[in-house]
């Protein structure tokens, strides 16, 4: 394994982003000693988990001695009496125990016994091969009512990026239980706290998805990777980049876009070359490269949109002293149109920072089109903005960018905050 940084330093990372740590004790097999978990002791207030084969009670009781704070338990290894009673010593000492299952028959054991904490392992211990979706299978087994009654599933074995964790978020994992890519990170704080990211933003949208109707987050002026990364942590669900539009401050080229566009689009986010009044070589160009929809400010000329071979986001502009019949009659006009998806209301100058009266959203005739609210949105109003416009998609540029407009790009803590709020 490649360990890129020494035992201190690893558990300082550990302490301050993951929840509990996992240390190997069995020495034949893994070179683990019971020395390290009484040094982690030492260095950590974390929960420490002795990962072992543990199969007499003597065990039960040095783990406690040596500083453990629950113990691993094996159906595989163990039969249903001598499980038990290994299970309740723990417990009788003030330690938690983390119930290991592979397979069906092993889960249903578990259930029987009524366990508190179920690992799932995702790895064939015949033929050490990973499968996350042992994860899901085992985890249907689990009904709503044990859940309620404060049954906890972890899923063991097998996340390497944040794909897995996705994943493992739709089976219904509780927690999980990750080894080798953090040993092998040079930065694991880094990457946890990415991966708990990930997992916050998979729950809150599975809940969201279960409860109906959420409103979606569109980040838009996105101009660099950095930029991009931002959106995949925090679970945006599209990225809008400025193309063959110089007078914006987040122009780019039509070659970095797409770059970017693929970046996000391997994390589902849905992607969106925004533009003004393209003509066909434009729209060929976007096309190109892959982007999910096209949004245009400007003139919608006829022969793009007959060409128009992607969706289409249509722009209007509400300014405050516009007429609304006006703005009525092109929001008709548009939503009239099949290659039409979605109706992006904004402010009278686009990337202004500045709002328009949400209540004017109330007026509109949209037919089946979604409603895009853009214009002046920030952490502090995006939620006033939601229950007044009930949009489909916020979105937002200028308030998730720093304070100082010398620096360029998106601001985490803004695009974090704004996020969140968006969908409370």
């Amino acid at each position: 394994m490649n360990n890129k940084i020494e035992l201190v330093e690893r558990i300082r990372q550990y302490s301050e982003s993951a929840d509990a740590i996992s240390c190997l004790t069995e020495e034949d097999h893994f070179n683990g000693s019971t020395e390290y978990l009484k040094r982690i002791r030492n260095m950590t207030q974390l929960p420490i988990i002795r990962k072992d084969f543990i199969i007499d009670p003597y065990q039960v009781y040095e783990a406690r001695v040596i500083g453990a704070d629950a113990i691993l338990l094996i159906a595989a290894i163990l039969d249903d009496d001598k499980f038990k009673e290994l299970y309740e010593l723990a417990y009788s000492l003030g330690l938690d125990v983390l119930c290991e299952v592979h397979d069906e028959e092993e889960m249903k054991r578990m259930l029987a016994l009524d366990v508190k904490i179920i690992g799932i392992n995702n790895r064939n211990l015949k033929t050490f091969e990973v499968n996350l979706e042992t994860t899901k299978k085992l985890s249907d087994m689990v009904t709503d009512d044990m859940r309620k009654a404060g049954k906890l599933l972890v899923s063991e074995s097998g996340v390497s990026d944040t794909d897995d964790i996705k994943l493992l978020v739709k089976s219904r994992a509780d927690a999980l239980l990750i080894g080798t890519v953090l040993m092998e990170a040079e930065n694991p704080c880094e990457l946890i706290s990415e991966f708990k990211c990930i997992y916050d933003n998979e729950c809150e949208k599975e809940e969201l998805d279960e409860n109906g109707k959420k409103t979606e987050v569109k980040i838009c002026g996105i101009t660099s990777e950095a930029d991009a990364r931002l959106l995949i942590k925090y679970g945006a669900d599209y990225g809008g980049m400025v193309v063959f539009y110089p007078k914006s401050k987040r122009d780019i080229t039509i070659d970095e876009a797409g770059k970017l566009a693929k970046m996000l689009k391997e994390s589902d986010i849905k992607t969106v070359a925004v533009t003004v009044s393209p003509d066909t070589d434009k729209l060929r160009q976007i096309q190109d490269n892959g982007f999910d929809y096209i949004q245009i400010h400007g003139e919608l000329y006829e022969d793009v949109y007959n060409e128009s071979r992607i969706p289409i986001i249509r722009a209007v502009n509400i300014g405050k002293n516009d007429n609304m019949d006006d703005i009525k009659k092109s929001i008709s006009e548009a939503a009239h149109k099949e290659k039409i998806v979605g109706i992006l209301l904004d402010a009278g100058i686009p990337g202004s920072g500045k709002t328009f009266d949400w209540n004017s959203v109330k007026e509109l005739e949209l037919k089946e089109k979604k409603l895009f609210l853009a214009g002046g949105l920030n952490s502090l109003n995006v939620a006033a903005a939601v229950k007044c416009a009930m949009p489909d998609v916020v979105d937002i540029s200028t308030g998730v960018e720093y304070d100082d407009i010398l620096i360029k790009g998106k601001d985490e803590k803004k695009v974090k905050e704004f996020i969140l709020n968006a969908r409370k």
